[in-house]
């Protein structure tokens, strides 16, 4: 009897850490938050000519902003135009997308009208990030 309550209680004890463990996986599959990089990590990539090969770099911004600086290799999907442009996700490269400021993850999703894929990474800082890193744009002065 006492062996038998002992095995009992080791099998609620596995069951309460595999249903820990699956949690885990699944809050890290439908987190919020996406994965981050850092200006000067992305500016390495972008030096090596990878913008468009091993990722996708978008500017987020609104067209006027985007036509007078930003980033070397992004294009531009504003907000409102994202849902539209969800092909974008269907390559399996990482996204990289970036804002004025901090990228809002509500918003982005709230834009894409789905769940988040995996591979969508934010610039950490945003464009104002990248200027105050102190790296190149393309377009105005």
């Amino acid at each position: 009897m006492v062996m038998r309550q002992c095995n009992q209680r080791r099998l609620a004890v596995r069951a309460r850490c595999l249903g820990a463990a699956l949690l885990v996986a699944l809050l890290s599959f439908c987190s919020p938050a996406a994965q981050t990089i850092a200006p000067g990590d992305l500016a390495d990539y972008l030096e090596k000519g990878k913008a468009g090969k091993t990722f996708n770099l978008v500017d987020l911004r609104p067209d006027e902003a985007f036509s007078n600086r930003h980033l070397p290799g992004a294009i531009n999907i504003p907000y409102e135009r994202l849902a539209a442009d969800r092909l974008l996700f269907l390559d399996g490269l990482p996204v990289i997308f970036y804002d004025e400021a901090e990228l809002d993850i509500g918003r982005l999703k709230k834009a894409v009208g789905a769940r988040l894929p995996r591979n969508v990474v934010a610039l950490e800082g945003g464009f104002r990030g990248w200027l105050a890193a102190r790296l190149p744009v393309t377009g105005g002065t």
